[in-house]
């Protein structure tokens, strides 16, 4: 039956579902197109297609094949439009199917949130999570809580045996390296001793050898006077025993051996301090290798006392952050990587409006009610009144028949063409509705995150173009409502849905409802 004035006694205003919305739609448009400027004809998929809310002249289809009235409701097989009256496009409403869901921004940035009061946070956590600044937690398994934080301490016992062990093999592994060069070492100074001793006994047995050549000489040439200097020994141990021009005598004889014994003893004497600078030398190398070696083990010890220190902190301080971690939680980018990359499937968290979807549809009204009318009862002051707030939200919901989730926005109603009109003026221009810019907006966004979704896009994008989608409603919906209003030509306001209907201008005060005039006026 068509809607006529006196048909209906009330004006009732309520949240519509997502399959309401869409059996008011005849088609979704998907371009943010609006007249072919050579043609003038709407474009097809667009804002002002015929296909979707009717011919703009009365029985006729887009591309001309049915004409006039005989051909009544026939949908034309070439351009898909249906053969009708032209005043349908001030009735049929098409829909815009969201690639990502968005919040209604009456609700969330309503006074007060009703969306905040409901689930129970404050509007501008709620703005944090629905415009990509946190994310929040919408969920935890309890049973692998208890699981994860009751194996936690078998695990600590496993990473910290694995750092005694890998201390324990860099240890022996230098303790090795020090004996091989310990061993290097007393081996080379023993060599080079021996060759001390060896060198010794050939330069005694030379000395020994010389002495007694030089006694023969001095007895075959005795009353006459040396020639030349006579030396005993080599290099350092060189020493001129018979000066040049010494009268060769049997005196002389007899005390040359005692002066080349003398000299034996000193080369010995410097033989034996060489050998002991050369012991002394390796002992202290060693020794400072020993020393090294017991330095840096202990470094490595206090190494593995400070990483099991921090690893036992850093066990205790995962086990409060999961002891602590609650529903409704906000966590930051850092964090929400680091707790998926501790806990893993312990909790599921979210971001934008689906996380907020999520969080509405596992609230239970009934119960919901049932605990604030306990609290509104039992509790004083602040409480009390916060949740009396709440329970009329609730109640509100609970009597409607609403449901929570329709607050977020899968499919987006797309008004009548006719009530947001592209007139053409002279000159050729054309003046349109503010609606259809930001119309146009919403659907050029929408267009542009679903392609990025289709080629897999990094997630810091694809979060951002969801933020500008979100945005973009909120313009349309209620443009300035939340962050700087979306202007036009001439720094002017563009005029949204709700600039339409409230104010002395608005359908309501201006079209639907009686005058307030004085007795003249009558």
């Amino acid at each position: 039956m068509t809607l006529k004035l006196e048909n209906f006694d009330a004006l009732k205003l309520s949240l519509a579902s997502p399959e309401t919305i869409l059996s008011w739609s005849h088609g979704e448009v998907t371009k943010p197109e609006t007249i072919n400027y050579r043609t003038l004809k709407p474009e097809r998929d667009g804002l002002f297609c015929e296909r979707i809310f009717g011919p703009q002249r009365d029985w006729e289809c887009h591309c001309g094949k049915y004409k006039r009235y005989r051909y009544k409701g026939i949908i034309c097989d070439k351009c898909g439009v249906e053969v009708t009256r032209s005043k349908v496009r001030r009735e049929r409403m098409g829909h815009i199917k969201l690639a990502s869901p968005v919040s209604h921004v009456w609700y969330f940035k309503g006074i007060p949130s009703r969306m905040g009061l409901l689930l129970d946070m404050s509007p501008r956590n709620l703005e944090k999570v629905l415009y990509f600044a946190n994310y929040i937690v919408t969920n935890i398994d309890e049973d692998a809580r208890k699981d994860y934080l009751s194996k936690s301490s078998p695990q600590h016992s496993d990473r910290v045996l694995k750092l005694q062990e890998e201390r324990d093999v860099a240890v022996k592994e230098m303790k090795e390296e020090l004996d091989q060069r310990v061993k290097a070492k007393q081996e080379d100074t023993k060599t080079k001793t021996k060759a001390l001793e060896e060198s010794l006994d050939e330069t005694v047995d030379a000395m020994t050898s010389r002495a007694k050549e030089l006694v023969d000489k001095i007895k075959a040439q005795k009353g006459k006077k040396a020639a030349t200097n006579f030396t005993i020994g080599d290099g350092e141990d060189e020493q001129v025993i018979i000066e040049k021009g010494t009268l060769f005598e049997d005196k002389l004889a007899r005390e040359l051996p005692k002066q080349v014994e003398k000299k034996i003893d000193q080369v010995q004497a410097n033989t034996k301090k060489r050998q002991q600078e050369l012991k002394s030398k390796s002992d202290e190398e060693i020794a400072k290798w020993r020393e090294d070696y017991e330095k840096k083990s202990g470094e490595l010890n206090d190494r593995l006392k400070k990483d099991t220190e921090g690893l036992s902190g850093d066990i205790e301080s995962s086990k409060t952050q999961l002891d602590t971690l609650s529903v409704k939680q906000l966590l930051s980018d850092q964090e929400f990587r680091e707790f998926t990359e501790k806990f893993g499937k312990v909790f599921k968290a979210g971001i934008g409006a689906q996380a907020i979807h999520d969080l509405l549809a596992r609230i239970d009204l009934l119960q919901e009610s049932g605990i604030l009318r306990e609290e509104s009862k039992s509790t004083s002051g602040q409480k009390r009144q916060k949740a009396i707030k709440r329970l009329k939200v609730v109640e509100a919901f609970r009597k409607s028949g609403a449901s929570a989730t329709w607050m977020i926005l899968n499919n987006l109603p797309v008004i009548p063409p006719e009530l947001r009109p592209m007139v053409q003026l002279d000159g050729g221009r054309f003046a349109t509705s503010d609606l259809n810019d930001l119309y146009r907006r919403v659907i050029n966004r929408n267009n542009r995150l679903k392609r990025l979704l289709e080629l897999g896009a990094p997630e810091i994008i694809v979060r951002n173009e969801k933020r500008m989608l979100q945005e973009a409603v909120d313009a349309l919906i209620d443009n300035g409502r939340r962050g700087r209003a979306i202007t036009g030509t001439g720094n002017r306001k563009l005029k949204s849905l709700s600039d339409m209907l409230k104010g002395k201008q608005g359908r309501f005060r201006q079209n639907l409802l009686g005058k307030r005039v004085d007795y003249s006026g009558r």
